[in-house]
């Protein structure tokens, strides 16, 4: 079995599922590419049933002493109902369920910093609920790390967003806003980078201590083809000669310095491990 938990050096990095989405067929997701050169990627990028199934997640990241921050990247799609998979997301009761540093269980108020990869509704959907009919901050302490070029972006009035409108731009009023131009330290060993292409402002997060490097991707790819088809890109991507070139980048340098990759969609199992070079060609090497 494959891990959901990777420890690099002093800090530790858990997968946080919150909900598996619906049955996509990969023509309709990437409309550029021909039936027949999803051939050689079929039986392992692919279900029986020839079909695309995305996982919606976020990750926890924390020092193993339990001093410093903890961080979650990305909060899922959000508590639902849905019409399909399980009724309800599940990326709270996943989270405080985790055993604490201390031996507790995670509480919601330990959550020192929020990043948000970019502003699509299945990286937002828990970032406020409402109570009381008003939008309230799901992770009470916490500050939300957001793109400053996604937020430009999906403020104006032709990119307007249903989901960004309820789940982040009251994080403005809430006080709870910090809006990122560029790299970001986090804290010792944890950093934002920009990444742009599937959004204006998409990120990712890198994580090093002891001579490790974990790199987490947010949308930089989404099914395990593009490992090997990087110029692949979905139907989602804003821009594909941007994204085409950070997953490239990203991806090569990830394969020439040993870093562990932590998808965005993967299935969970396979979802945290290294990319390979098998006779000129990268290759997936789940941990």
């Amino acid at each position: 079995m494959a891990s959901t938990h990777i420890a690099i050096g002093e800090l530790e990095i858990f997968v946080i599922d919150d909900h598996i989405g619906f049955e996509r067929n990969p023509a309709d997701v990437f409309i550029d590419v021909p039936p027949e050169q999803w051939e050689p990627h079929r039986h392992y990028a692919l279900n029986e049933d020839g079909m695309w199934v995305s996982q919606w997640r976020g990750h926890l990241i924390r020092r193993t002493d339990g001093s410093g921050k903890q961080i979650l990247v990305d909060t899922g799609m959000g508590p639902g109902p849905y019409d399909y998979g399980s009724i309800e997301g599940e990326l709270i009761k996943n989270l405080t369920i985790l055993p604490s540093v201390s031996g507790s269980l995670t509480k919601i108020d330990e959550i020192s910093d929020i990043v948000i990869t970019h502003c699509h509704g299945d990286h937002i959907g828990w970032n406020t609920q409402l109570v009381n009919g008003k939008p309230t901050l799901t992770f009470p302490k916490a500050t939300y790390h957001i793109a400053k070029s996604d937020w430009e972006h999906y403020n104006k009035h032709e990119n307007k967003d249903d989901v960004f409108e309820a789940q982040v731009k009251p994080l403005k009023d809430l006080g709870a806003l910090n809006l990122v131009d560029g790299e970001l330290e986090l804290m010792d060993d944890v950093q934002i980078l920009p990444t742009n292409g599937h959004t204006p402002g998409h990120q990712c997060v890198i994580v090093r201590s002891e001579g490790q490097t974990a790199v987490l991707t947010g949308d930089l790819f989404h099914n395990v083809a593009q490992i090997a088809e990087q110029h692949w890109c979905p139907v989602f991507d804003w821009r594909t000669d941007l994204s085409t070139a950070s997953r490239r980048w990203l991806l090569w340098r990830a394969m020439a310095e040993n870093w562990i990759v932590v998808s965005g969609h993967l299935p969970t199992g396979i979802s945290i491990g290294k990319i390979k070079d098998r006779n000129g060609t990268p290759t997936w090497n789940p941990i």
